[in-house]
């Protein structure tokens, strides 16, 4: 039951990622309109990011040129409802697992939620970048799971959890700040040849296909962290409370 409502639940938050991705890539491609194409993927090609993402970001730079402004105009009141509601996804999705009454929703949580992703995003890339260098190694793995373990420490503390002090929190973080580099590689490593592959025989379909994939996968792991973090705290206060039992000599406390 736990891991279907889990699942269930991975899936709503993976629906409003994808949502908040579609009006993202209209501003991307109404900025990237406003610079020269060529130029674009070239610096985008040079970074070390794989074919498949620079080629369509050097199609979208092309084919936004002349809609540029139109693309922005309907992209960003567009990216501020979806990081609304991607935002109201995540805070019920922690109440529903420490079993805490929702707050009232915040406008200020779409800029939360899209400044969050797009962190990560940043974190991801600049960790793929340094890790062309062997001895970089550790310094792409610094840069990404250091800034992505904090950053959802911090989102975690203002998000239901309950009684639970940081340090409660900092297990589902560090799940993030790894989970999300590993599930980069992973995607890095099996599925960009895919994508380009689906890109060629199928467009658009098989490309969005791929991220969707994707997105559930984040969707699941995201879901997974206060999961974690709820599971070991109740261990926690339910050791603690044996521990106070025996110490008090309560009944309860003595084995059967």
């Amino acid at each position: 039951t736990t891991s279907l409502a889990a699942s269930v639940l991975a899936g709503g938050l993976a629906y409003r990622l994808f949502l908040w991705l579609l009006p993202f890539g209209l501003i991307v491609g109404g900025a990237l309109g406003l610079s020269n194409a060529n130029d674009t993927e070239d610096a985008v090609d040079g970074g070390g990011v794989p074919a498949a993402i620079s080629n369509a970001i050097g199609d979208a730079s092309r084919a936004a040129d002349s809609n540029s402004w139109w693309l922005l105009a309907v992209g960003v009141p567009l990216l501020l409802w979806t990081g609304f509601t991607g935002a109201k996804a995540v805070v019920l999705v922690h109440s529903l697992v420490w079993d805490e009454p929702p707050p009232k929703p915040k406008p200020v949580g779409s800029l939360v939620f899209t400044g969050m992703v797009c962190a990560a995003i940043i974190t991801v890339a600049l960790s793929s970048w340094f890790a062309d260098v062997a001895w970089h190694g550790l310094l792409a793995a610094a840069l990404t799971i250091v800034p992505l373990t904090g950053l959802w420490l911090w989102v975690s503390l203002h998000l239901p959890h309950r009684d639970a002090p940081w340090r409660a929190l900092l297990p589902g973080a560090l799940l993030i700040g790894i989970g999300v580099p590993v599930l980069s590689g992973l995607v890095d490593a099996f599925l960009m040849d895919e994508l380009a592959k689906s890109t060629s025989l199928y467009g658009g379909l098989g490309a969005a296909t791929t991220l969707i994939f994707f997105v559930y996968l984040l969707g699941i792991l995201i879901v997974s962290s206060p999961v974690l973090n709820s599971s070991l705290y109740e261990e926690l206060l339910g050791k603690g409370d044996q521990a106070e039992g025996e110490a008090t000599g309560s009944p309860g406390a003595s084995p059967a």
